[in-house]
């Protein structure tokens, strides 16, 4: 990348509240109840296209820039993660010796969500759209494998910068395409994604799949009972 001079400051928190340094794992829960997986998805994409266009993003300002300010504390908090020993938390899916192969297609492992209203589970559609799709066979088993090749792509600093450029590009006729940045789009794009979606199955097995499984026994025992 083109920001060759690291700063004092460019491995700490910045962004983040004392509180949210304590538990940097509930930041990255509070991330998608600000927004869903397919929806953070959806607008990285349209953020990055806007890119390399003269034309400002179709995404609103305001609404650009509570992504970009989201996403910011999602990295540093990732960042922070990152550092801890992950050995032993829920969001890692390990086959025991004794146990038949893992059902990589369980809704419970990925879209571990409930219809309030009703108690059941949410449509196929649903787990389709909430399936992640740029993660490899051991990143999805294990997603915090992400986050070391995340800080290894570009450094916490770098991150900051580079969500910084492309949001003044997001909402300005300025393109990546216009001055002489070393900007590798593509490895941009898929480490973001890949961030995305393994933020989504810590948020999920770490903090959803406790009540999904509850609610899910509960509607089966009834059933049976009927």
């Amino acid at each position: 990348m083109y920001f060759t001079t690291p700063r004092a400051w460019d491995n700490l928190p910045l962004r983040l509240t004392t509180e949210e340094i304590r538990d940097p794992y509930e930041v990255i829960h509070e991330y998608y109840s600000a927004h869903d997986m397919p929806r953070a998805r959806q607008i990285l994409n349209k953020w990055l296209c806007s890119t390399s266009k003269e034309k400002p993003s179709k995404l609103s300002a305001s609404g650009l820039q509570f992504f970009y300010e989201r996403t910011e504390l999602l990295i540093e908090a990732a960042f922070l993660v990152e550092q801890l020993d992950n050995s032993g938390r829920k969001a890692i899916t390990i086959q025991g010796e004794d146990e038949e192969e893992i059902d990589l297609m369980n809704p419970r492992l990925f879209c571990a969500w409930i219809r309030q209203s009703k108690g059941e589970a949410i449509a196929y559609r649903e787990v389709w759209e909430n399936f992640p799709r740029s993660l490899t066979y051991k990143e999805f088993l294990n997603p915090y494998q992400v986050l070391g090749k995340f800080f290894s792509f570009l450094t916490l600093g770098e991150w900051r910068e580079l969500l910084r450029e492309l949001f003044s590009m997001g909402v300005s006729r300025r393109t990546f395409l216009d001055e002489t940045l070393d900007f590798d789009m593509l490895g941009i794009k898929k480490h973001l994604e890949k961030l995305i979606e393994a933020g989504h199955l810590i948020d999920v097995r770490e903090y959803r799949q406790s009540f999904y499984d509850k609610v899910t026994s509960e509607a089966s025992q009834k059933k049976d009972e009927a």
